[in-house]
């Protein structure tokens, strides 16, 4: 970075001690606190030079030396959300669980209410009003002419989504980390999520790792 090597010592230690201040005393990576006395921390970009960052002072962030050397993307954005997804899979193991999309819905908000809904001449009839979206909506039924089964497309918030550990009882795995990289640089993998209704519980067994790696990047709704 040219901007940091034009930098006295002093004048780094002053922007060091200027991000750990704005970041609450905070790694940016690993969210833990950072020491200034006792600990060694870098100065690194948010977002990487070399996919259109900028060498500027509103760009960088302080993380531990550990966490900045160990990161599994040159993106702080991506390195912070892959370090999230390992606590929240790790305090699974920790548990004696199998660490599923269950459990980072549980961390995200989801997972929490049934849905509501009817089914009225060939169209699903439902509504999302425990978020405060009044709107009743209407979706197509399409019919397979073999089995007779009803699938609908539907977006559904995460608030309304819970993992089929039935259809679906494996854990996830590290090709998780790649889809978040994948997603967080618009390269999409355009499969969609498939779920089951089981009583009033919207159950998704298929498309887990791409919908974890989604959640970890904020989307709030899964097709």
């Amino acid at each position: 970075s040219k901007y940091l090597d034009a930098l006295s010592g002093d004048e780094y230690k002053a922007l060091s001690k200027k991000l750990w201040a704005i970041q609450n005393h905070r790694c940016f990576i690993c969210e833990e606190e950072i020491d200034l006395d006792v600990q060694t921390t870098n100065i690194d970009h948010i977002h990487p030079l070399v996919t259109g960052g900028k060498d500027e002072e509103n760009n960088f962030a302080i993380t531990h030396e550990y966490c900045n050397k160990s990161k599994q993307d040159a993106d702080l954005v991506v390195a912070k959300k892959i370090v999230q997804l390992d606590k929240i899979l790790k305090a699974a193991e920790n548990n004696k669980e199998s660490p599923s999309l269950k459990h980072v819905l549980s961390c995200n908000g989801g997972a929490k209410y049934p849905f509501k809904f009817k089914i009225e001449n060939g169209n699903l009839i439902y509504s999302f009003d425990e978020l405060g979206d009044t709107k009743v909506r209407k979706t197509e039924f399409f019919i397979d002419e073999l089995s007779k089964e009803q699938t609908a497309y539907i977006n559904v918030p995460i608030e309304y989504l819970f993992h089929d550990d039935f259809l679906n009882p494996r854990g996830l795995n590290s090709s998780v980390n790649l889809l978040i990289k994948e997603f967080y640089k618009s390269n999409p993998q355009l499969q969609i999520a498939l779920a089951r209704m089981d009583g009033n519980k919207i159950k998704l067994f298929d498309g887990q790792h791409k919908t974890v790696a989604q959640i970890m990047l904020g989307v709030k709704k899964i097709a």
